[in-house]
């Protein structure tokens, strides 16, 4: 398909979906019991299959889950239904989720809040965090998906908009991003950004997420499942990699701050081979993994037989003594300790 014919087609589609809510349609399909479900512009067949593609168990007993832009609910209700305990923001206050979380007595947690005032103060941490058709709607994309890695501590579940099929293929390997002043995307005013796949692949990790698994691809939209950590830790019983230093990378001292624009660390590490490379090295801060944005020799110099690793510490490390550690292949390090202190964010890093 042409990519004028895919524009259109969006823009049909989303024609006939603000048609069909205009008319009273919901805007997911939702069982209420007793036989009824809700009349959404989305089947229970096609929600019941986006939920699969997340590949999460069938019992979610003891985890904590949060949906970011939970609209009329259904994939907070079915988390519920699983057994986690949920709670769903949105920037607005959909009166159908209310009348969900009634009939069907549910316990979910419905709060009123932009991604932007989505924080551990605010809300606390999930083991899950559902993050889905919310991207593309925001002006400050890559800052929103810095709130989200704050609160998550296992995954996050990321479905957007995305530009790959729009695009002159000449960039497909490149991270880019269309940007919609007005209505072009869909007709709608508050559709701002379409990045290709790569693009949002590398704002997820720039966020803070250790690294991203492919859930499922659609024609114009993704979901990819963003991880706070790795799952390749090596067993070694001596450790063969040794961290010599660990500075501020910024002010060049000792003082590490949680969060802010100084809050990235210049780890020394001996042991990593010559060929080492930034997405190959695992950095693990305070219990959560980044990637490096920085892998080479100390200072930017021809001598490899120190390793300079800079990276951010994660959103979500809370103050106080926070553990760092690296990894190569089937080699870790030493583990070594600072200390975290907590300095409020100066106004040009909130954003409400």
């Amino acid at each position: 398909m042409s990519t004028e014919s895919l524009r259109v087609t969006i823009d049909k589609k989303t024609a006939a979906l603000k048609a069909a809510m205009a008319a009273g349609k919901w805007w997911h399909s939702i069982d209420l019991g007793d036989g009824f479900v809700t009349p959404g512009v989305h089947t229970p067949e096609e929600l019941a299959y986006n939920y699969s593609t997340f590949r999460l168990p069938e019992n979610l007993s003891g985890k904590r889950m949060l949906d970011i832009g939970c609209w009329d609910g259904f994939y907070s209700f079915e988390s519920e239904r699983r057994g986690a305990e949920v709670m769903a923001v949105d920037c607005w206050t959909p009166e159908n989720i209310l009348k969900a979380k009634a009939a069907r007595q549910s316990n979910l947690v419905f709060e009123e809040k932009s991604v932007y005032e989505i924080t551990q103060d605010s809300v606390g941490t999930f083991d899950i965090v559902f993050f889905l058709g919310v991207l593309y709607h925001l002006r400050h994309p890559l800052l929103a998906l810095e709130h989200v890695c704050e609160v998550t501590r296992e995954f996050a579940i990321i479905e957007s908009h995305v530009c790959d099929d729009f695009v002159n293929t000449d960039f497909a390997h490149l991270p880019v991003m269309e940007f919609y002043e007005f209505d072009e995307l869909g007709g709608q005013h508050d559709n701002w950004w379409g990045p290709n796949i790569e693009c949002l692949t590398k704002m997820i990790r720039a966020a803070g997420f250790a690294h991203t698994e492919f859930l499922r691809r659609d024609p114009t939209r993704v979901a990819i499942k963003a991880y706070r950590n790795w799952q390749d830790i090596p067993n070694e019983a001596t450790p063969s990699l040794r961290l010599t230093r660990i500075i501020n990378a910024v002010k060049y001292d000792e003082v590490f701050p949680r969060r802010g624009r100084h809050a990235m660390l210049a780890i020394g590490v001996k042991g990593l081979p010559h060929e080492a490379a930034r997405l190959d090295v695992r950095v693990e801060i305070g219990g959560f993994g980044v990637v490096p944005a920085y892998a080479g020799p100390w200072g930017g110099t021809d001598d490899y037989s120190e390793f300079q690793l800079n990276a951010i510490i994660p959103p979500g490390v809370p103050a106080g003594k926070a553990t760092v550690r690296v990894w190569h292949g089937d080699k870790i390090s030493d583990t070594r300790a600072i200390e975290l202190i907590d300095t409020p964010l100066i106004p040009a890093e909130r954003v409400v």
